[in-house]
């Protein structure tokens, strides 16, 4: 009699301006065993008659203690851009509330804290400036630009996400005691200096891999980074104890 392992739930957290609907897609295309679990922001999607949030602490509190009671078992934390960054500030979270730190955290295309000048005093940024920032990432679907009411739906989100990143500012601490794998578009702008400097946020086994594409390299070759992702994932089975999963051989 073969014995279901227990899920790893997978924590996802967009890039500015994104709802967690950007993963959607990759439930159906990840093995059942992996547990997708997107983690809607306030004011993003489904939420978005809440405030807007632009403190990184209050933010990573509150979604610590709605993720808290979710977490009785293995489970990994992953961010685009700045939502790397939240997921670290999350786990961190978590751990101050007693909860078992993730078997790794797995930032995409995201500058490391430790590049990231924050200022508390940051102003928000002008609408033309969103713009522009909106068309040199090159993610903004071009009937966005051509629709006055969903561009005015889009721009306080993404500027109130600007702006939580603007202000952060990470504080002195002790590494997130797990392991840390880090993926990188070769035509993103995000440096590999910025890639590396991640390295200091834990104390646990560092890994960079760089993929195919610009900054949203993780939804425009989807296939491929899922692969990756699912092949790092076995690897965290081979390495950990606690992410063990007994039955994955069934995969081929």
């Amino acid at each position: 009699m073969s014995v279901a392992p227990h899920p790893i739930r997978l924590f996802c957290f967009a890039c500015s301006g994104a709802s967690a609907m950007a993963f959607a897609p990759w439930r159906a295309a990840l093995p059942a065993w992996l547990d997708v679990q997107p983690v809607e922001l306030p004011g993003h999607g489904w939420r978005g008659d809440e405030p807007l949030q632009v403190d990184m602490p209050a933010l990573a509190a509150s979604l610590a203690a709605e993720l808290a009671p979710m977490i009785n078992g293995p489970y990994l934390m992953l961010g685009h851009s700045i939502g790397g960054v939240v997921a670290l500030e999350v786990a961190h979270a978590l751990v101050a509330l007693g909860v078992e730190p993730p078997g790794a955290l797995i930032a995409v295309a995201s500058t490391a804290p430790g590049q990231r000048d924050g200022n508390p005093d940051a102003r928000p940024m002008t609408d033309a400036e969103l713009i522009a920032e909106l068309h040199r990432l090159d993610g903004t679907p071009r009937a966005v630009f051509d629709d006055p009411e969903m561009l005015a739906m889009v721009l306080p989100v993404l500027r109130a996400d600007f702006l939580l990143g603007d202000r952060y500012r990470p504080p002195q601490r002790s590494p997130l005691p797990c392991a840390l794998h880090v993926f990188g578009g070769r035509d993103d702008s995000v440096t590999v200096s910025a890639l590396t400097t991640w390295e200091a946020e834990c104390s646990g086994p560092f890994h960079l891999e760089m993929c195919t594409g610009g900054h949203f390299f993780l939804h425009r070759q989807r296939a491929d980074f899922l692969e990756r992702l699912l092949r790092l994932c076995l690897d965290l089975r081979e390495q950990a104890p606690r992410l063990s999963l007994p039955s994955l051989h069934a995969l081929g």
